[in-house]
């Protein structure tokens, strides 16, 4: 069987190319992604081998795992080598590696970085159906994807012609207006004016005369239209806050199902309903379907509904999430999980949240907000409690939050001589000459998480300790660094918090 999209991605981007899949699919665009369509028995190479050739575009789903994957290498130097389109999805803020630019450098891509995911799901499957129409008609069409969108611009008349009939409409109107004024005897205003000349003398070689009578009051101009909201289709795998098996559920279950349908979610549960007698009734029982799963597992959270039918109704969006990846550990600053010691949170979120986030079974993960919510979950698959306390945590707190504990650990830096005050973005930092705060963020973008530093002084020229070995060697190196270039230096920045000294926070409180 022919199809239209082969599905290229590396396994630790699973959930992505699934749900990139899913939308393709809904809206039309014919699969192939392994290992779904590979035969069972069959040769896995000799798979992928046909189905590039007898696709017609391929996706690649690039990220960072991608980048240097060989495999992927392979299968974009295949599709090349048999003029198989390419459109790249760039979910991660990496630059391709040399063989991968040879193939891919002039090539227009498609970003996926900053969520919601459907938004950008929903412009590759309208480039992948333009390009299979393209590839189906003109070349030039074709061609048209691959160069930036370009603002389209009126063309101007050549000076000598003679002005188009369009630009009479207002004297013309004006006129016509005064004489059925005179005809219907109204005598209440005076309107003098030269009459304009007849219609059937206005030829392209004239331009008429017209005296403009003095303008009439003219009502309000109507409001403009409103944008028109495109429908974004359901896609399982990208709905927030569910575990993995409500996920699986919705695509195995719902999805199939007929209409009329609808789910809502909660932070915890989802409730759907399928074949009911139409839209009002499938929202209300999907919504008491969730309070339900709700009250199974004596939580209070609010339920929305997030569907209706397969179109997505939820107007949420899609929470804000930190950068991919979430999380990368690093053994030599771990530290036990100590309830007195979390940051931003006030004494009584400290005291609630830590009690009962220490009675949860493991695993689990929490997840800290820069506004001072904490959010946690536990029992899950894989990164399925980071993901679910990340998506949480970011929708209440309206910005991404950061994971600070895995099981009974915390996964960061946590500052003890040092007051937490919120979250380092080197890119905002009012203290940083705006001119080095380029340099700042690629540094800390390289940079592992460990005890880094940051110190400013007067002039806003910052110093930076990189892996230090502790939260005290990280402020030296910081101060000394900064103290090289600028004077009255102070450390702004610890691991990836802001912070400042303990006796100004007492002063500030």
């Amino acid at each position: 069987m022919n199809f239209d999209a082969f599905i290229s991605y590396s396994s630790q981007d699973k959930t992505v190319a699934h749900a990139a899949c899913a939308y393709l699919e809904n809206a039309g665009v014919r699969c192939w992604i392994a290992p779904r369509d590979i035969v069972a028995g069959g040769e896995y190479g000799a798979a992928i081998v046909d189905a590039i050739d007898s696709c017609k575009v391929m996706v690649l789903i690039f990220s960072a795992s991608a980048n240097n994957s060989g495999q992927i290498r392979r299968e974009i130097e295949r599709a090349v080598s048999k003029g198989v389109a390419i459109v790249p999805l760039r979910i991660e803020q990496v630059l391709p590696t040399k063989s991968m630019e040879y193939f891919l450098g002039a090539i227009h891509w498609l970003d996926a970085i900053t969520p919601p995911l459907e938004t950008h799901l929903q412009k590759l499957a309208d480039t992948i159906k333009a390009l299979l129409g393209a590839r189906e008609g003109p070349a030039e069409a074709a061609a048209a994807l691959y160069t930036p969108q370009r603002e389209a611009t009126a063309a101007k008349p050549a000076d000598n012609a003679s002005p188009p009939l369009r630009r009479l409409w207002l004297p013309l109107s004006l006129a016509a207006a005064a004489c059925v004024i005179a005809l219907a005897g109204v005598g209440f205003f005076v309107l003098r004016h030269t009459p304009p000349l007849p219609v059937a003398q206005i030829t392209p070689q004239v331009t008429p005369q017209v005296t403009t009578p003095a303008p009439p009051t003219v009502a309000p101009s109507p409001p403009p239209p409103q944008p028109v909201h495109k429908a974004v289709a359901l896609v399982p795998e990208a709905v927030p806050f569910l575990r993995n098996a409500d996920r699986a559920a919705l695509r195995n279950d719902y999805m199939p199902a007929p209409d009329h349908k609808a789910v809502a979610i909660s932070y915890n549960r989802v409730g759907f309903t399928t074949g009911q007698p139409d839209d009002e009734t499938a929202k209300t029982a999907a919504l008491d379907a969730c309070k339900r799963e709700q009250q199974a597992i004596r939580n209070s959270n609010p339920c929305w509904l997030y569907a209706v039918g397969n179109t997505v109704v939820f107007t949420g969006g899609s929470p804000p999430m930190p950068p991919s990846p979430w999380l990368v550990r690093n053994a030599a600053i771990e530290t036990p999980f100590n309830p007195e010691i979390v940051p931003i949170l006030n004494e009584h979120n400290r005291a609630t949240w830590a009690k009962g986030y220490l009675n949860l079974h493991t695993p689990k993960a929490a997840a800290l907000s820069p506004r001072g919510q904490a959010i946690d979950f536990y029992g899950g698959e894989g990164d399925e409690d980071v993901r679910r306390a990340l998506e949480s945590c970011g929708h209440m707190a309206g910005i991404p939050c950061i994971i600070i504990a895995i099981d009974n650990t915390f996964v960061v830096p946590i500052p003890t001589t040092m007051k937490v005050s919120g979250f380092f973005s080197p890119a905002t930092s009012p203290s940083i000459k705006p001119d080095m705060r380029g340099a700042l963020i690629e540094r800390f973008g390289n940079a592992s998480n460990a005890w880094n530093a940051v110190a400013v002084g007067l002039s806003g020229v910052p110093g930076v300790a990189i892996n230090a070995n502790d939260e005290k060697d990280a402020i030296d190196k910081a101060l000394s660094r900064c103290g090289e270039r600028d004077r009255e230096c102070r450390v702004i920045a610890l691991g990836p918090f802001l912070v400042q000294p303990l006796e100004a926070a007492k002063e500030t409180k």
